[in-house]
């Protein structure tokens, strides 16, 4: 039997409607889907006086805490959310859903603490960014306190320290209760205050033993920090650079010449073994004269308990496993085999 065309026009065009609100179902529920999996990382988001929806939902994808703006403002606008918006500071997660997110907004501005984690191992440069990114301050704020011989009540510097020295290295990372109005000098005596009831005690009984001052364990835990991630390869890499110390051999740490790189604005990953820089252990003997990152416990705890070996070399791989040679016959060797020379 012939079906009728007119029949048929109107089955293609319902199939055709069908589908094109399917795609549409989809493509809508894949754009207000949290930006990340899980919560994990609060952020403050600031609602200005007088900011439009429009406005706000552009900023929220800006801050890549949600994936589409224009989604995002259609499906606050069902919920009115223009009506109680009011201005303030919001936690907010990329974990979250649109409809969390929501809630958040109408509701109440922050005015309690809420978490701000830094994590360890970081340049002070990248912990400003940080905290500007979790909306507390400008990096800007952070570092003219952070770098400059900012004092704070009843923390000393350590020993060995050097006169108009910074914060590098002492800002210690951790996960940190703040209240929204932080200021940058309020949260470098948090980290500062952290490092010293953490670790300060500790330091200073134990430098002796490995013939630093405490400053400079400081110093070599933040380069081991930069250099090796697993417990067992910071002990070993410790006391490589402690046993070229005491030979008198230049340390070659890759990572103090990066460090120098970044100061000069180059945040390549590519190293200059030539540039020239008091933070280059290829071209000048013993430590740095500071710190190259806030090293965590971890390597704190590696250089003053170093893994005791007769390694004055080791190499790191691109897939994370180090290894150590006694020789540099051997090094070179096992750069050769790597693929590295």
């Amino acid at each position: 039997m012939r079906r009728h065309p007119i029949i048929g026009c109107l089955l293609v065009l319902l199939v055709l409607v069908v589908g094109g609100g399917v795609a549409l179902a989809v493509v809508t529920r894949n754009e207000l889907s949290p930006v990340q999996s899980s919560q994990s990382h609060k952020v403050l988001f600031t609602v200005s006086r007088d900011e439009s929806l429009a406005q706000v939902s552009a900023s929220l994808q800006a801050r890549r805490l949600v994936r589409n703006s224009f989604f995002f403002k259609l499906f606050a606008e069902t919920k009115e959310l223009q009506a109680d918006l009011k201005p303030g500071k919001f936690a907010l997660d990329p974990g979250m859903s649109v409809s969390e997110i929501v809630d958040v907004l109408k509701g109440p501005p922050l005015s309690q603490a809420f978490n701000v984690t830094i994590p360890d191992g970081l340049r002070l440069n990248q912990e400003a960014q940080l905290l500007q990114s979790d909306g507390l301050f400008s990096a800007a704020s952070y570092l003219k306190v952070a770098d400059a011989a900012t004092t704070f009540p009843g923390i000393t510097p350590l020993s060995g320290t050097p006169a108009g020295a910074g914060w590098e290295g002492l800002a210690f990372g951790d996960t940190y209760q703040v209240l929204p109005k932080v200021t940058p000098y309020q949260m470098l005596e948090r980290q500062v205050q952290d490092f010293q009831s953490r670790l300060s005690t500790q330091i200073d009984q134990g430098a002796a033993s490995v013939g630093l001052s405490p400053y400079q364990v400081v110093v070599l835990a933040s380069i081991v920090s930069g250099e090796a991630t697993t417990v067992s390869d910071r002990g070993l890499v410790a006391g490589v650079f402690l046993n070229r110390l005491r030979a008198g051999m230049v340390l070659q740490s890759d990572v103090t010449v990066l460090y120098a790189q970044s100061l000069a604005g180059d945040n390549s990953t590519d190293v200059n073994t030539a540039f020239a820089s008091p933070y280059n252990t290829y071209l000048h003997a013993g430590l740095p004269p500071g710190p190259i990152d806030s090293p965590g416990i971890t390597a704190i705890d590696a250089v003053l308990h170093p893994t005791a070996s007769n390694y004055f070399y080791f190499l790191a791989l691109p897939n994370g496993k180090v290894e150590y040679s006694v020789t540099l016959a051997q090094h070179n060797a096992q750069i050769q085999e790597a693929g590295l020379g």
